[in-house]
């Protein structure tokens, strides 16, 4: 219905598993290498488990379409089966005969071709879907079937796809034997807040977008709520809203867009209000929005620190700034020109020389100043966390920041004048660091998975604070700490590793001291 309005060859968000629109985020491509590594290594049995819609199908659909002719393939989508039945499929899926009823019968015919594939260099692999549903007979079937082997080889490689309760159900002391022989395990967690953006970039590419159809930063973050970054939730709120969209004639897909397809999509599926959780994150963006209403002047002691003259250019230069920016959009030409000498300007007035920006921060309220500072480079979202105030190495010199949040940037150039620069603005021209003063002696402990404590839960109360964590702090650093220890360190510009280093844990101390 949109696609012809959009540009589009096809819905880009279809719910069904079209291995085409595989988006490989970290978990997706290592699922996909243990489900390889297991094949090629005849390891035997392997699962994958996830969420409902966390891409489990297409992934299988996936690694079907990738495998080499040399390897022969039966794919069961509904195991609400008998264990004759399964057999019965797993035969056809072969491509040898099923018509039987007699369990030896197939299982004699599955045993030969799995011996002549064998011999012939080929490899066999059954992928059972859905496994969570799975009767005890059948699973007891299945772990069978493993036992079609050579001296050294297994002949059948079981992939043993499922939903969590998977796991639960081979936990039991009934399943251990089947539990037991279980190689290879691996869970796809759900996408995080920078996935889901990449996801859907991905998508709209492959389905033919060219970079006209744009969600914006707040809309993201609204469909990453609702939909906890697993993809079939993704896909049904961004189908949702780009019909909305198409409904009111805009390409650009707004907050006030993706609220509404929630609330449609909340209202056809759950016929229940939204959630309580959803409605606090709507408030605390609106109220973050209000405040931004209000912008505090310089405090005093600043202004006799960089003297009235700084405050006047302070003004003059805003007000070019502004005059610019609100010039009529001309050629591309025209609109380069104007940037390039935007940069010209913002250059020529920076602090040329390093030690000078070190002085001049160390004067300021506040200020202090050391040989050591951690270099990052921060989302400019988040640049209103970092400690106050610190240099900002530029193309072309250094400004002092005062402060940031969510529109402007304010900072101390080279003849001590200040200046507010527009957080477009700041991000879009410029090649910027922001260092910041670090003490390396301290913070020695790592912290990392399986470790608990009061530390580990002021971590995880920054990252929820920042909206980083998908669960409530508990004190446990467990797999969904890491993730989100990974988005804090992917924001502020640190190497991402999910690990709380010396440096990692500093600015996490620093943002704590600053929240509201």
């Amino acid at each position: 219905m949109f696609e012809q309005f959009f540009g589009l060859s096809e819905n880009p968000f279809n719910v069904t598993p079209d291995p085409k629109f595989l988006f490989l985020s970290k978990a997706h491509d290592e699922a996909l290498s243990y489900l390889r590594y297991g094949i090629e290594q005849r390891k035997g049995f392997i699962m994958i488990t996830g969420e409902v819609g966390a891409g489990k199908t297409t992934i299988c659909r996936a690694l079907l379409a990738t495998l080499p002719k040399t390897v022969r393939t039966a794919l069961i989508l509904n195991p609400a089966l008998s264990d004759i039945e399964l057999l019965q499929a797993i035969n056809q899926d072969f491509g040898i005969n099923a018509s039987t009823a007699s369990k030896k019968a197939l299982l004699d015919e599955l045993y030969e071709f799995l011996i002549r594939a064998f011999v012939n260099g080929e490899n066999a692999v059954l992928i059972i879907d859905e496994c969570q549903n799975l009767s005890p007979d059948v699973l007891e079937q299945i772990r069978m079937l493993s036992n079609l082997e050579t001296e050294k080889e297994k002949l059948l490689q079981i992939v043993l796809v499922g939903q969590p309760e998977l796991v639960k159900l081979l936990s039991s002391p009934a399943m251990k034997q089947i539990d037991d022989r279980i190689v290879l395990r691996y869970h796809i967690w759900p996408l995080n807040l920078w996935d889901t953006k990449s996801y859907i970039n991905h998508r709209l590419i492959i389905s033919g977008a060219h970079g006209d159809i744009s969600f914006s930063p707040l809309a993201l973050r609204f469909v990453y709520r609702y939909s906890r970054g697993v993809p079939r939730r993704i896909n049904a709120v961004a189908e949702r809203s780009l019909l909305i969209a198409y409904l009111r004639s805009t390409r650009r897909i707004g907050a006030r867009i993706v609220m509404g397809a929630i609330r449609e999509l909340e209202g056809n599926y759950t016929r229940r209000r939204v959630s309580p959780a959803f409605v606090s994150a709507v408030v605390g963006v609106l109220a973050v929005l209000a405040a931004l209403m209000i912008r505090p002047g310089l405090p005093g002691n600043l202004i006799d620190l960089i003297g009235s003259k700084g405050i006047a250019r302070d003004r003059q230069m805003a007000a070019s700034l502004d005059q610019s920016a609100v010039v009529p959009q001309g050629t591309p030409d025209q609109d380069r020109q104007a940037q390039e000498t935007r940069r010209h300007d913002i250059r020529g007035w920076s602090i040329r020389d390093y030690n000078t920006a070190l002085e001049i921060m160390a004067r300021l309220p506040e200020g202090i100043a050391g040989p050591d500072a951690m270099n990052l480079h921060p989302r400019p979202a988040y640049l209103k966390y970092l400690p106050m105030p610190a240099v900002v190495s530029m193309d072309g010199g250094y400004m002092v920041m005062l402060k940031a949040d969510a529109t402007f940037v304010q900072v101390v150039g080279g003849d001590r004048a200040v200046i507010e620069i527009p957080l477009d603005e700041f991000e879009e021209l410029y090649r910027w660091n922001v260092m910041i003063p670090y003490a390396k002696a301290l913070h020695e402990t790592v912290y990392t998975l399986n470790m608990t404590g009061d530390r580990v839960m002021d971590i995880q109360n920054v990252l929820s604070r920042l909206d980083l964590l998908t669960i409530e702090p508990d004190g446990v650093y467990g797999i969904e700490t890491s993730q989100g220890v990974e988005m804090f360190q992917e924001v502020f510009g640190l190497r991402r590793d999910g690990i709380v280093g010396p440096e990692t844990m500093v600015l996490v101390q620093n943002i704590r001291e600053r929240l509201p």
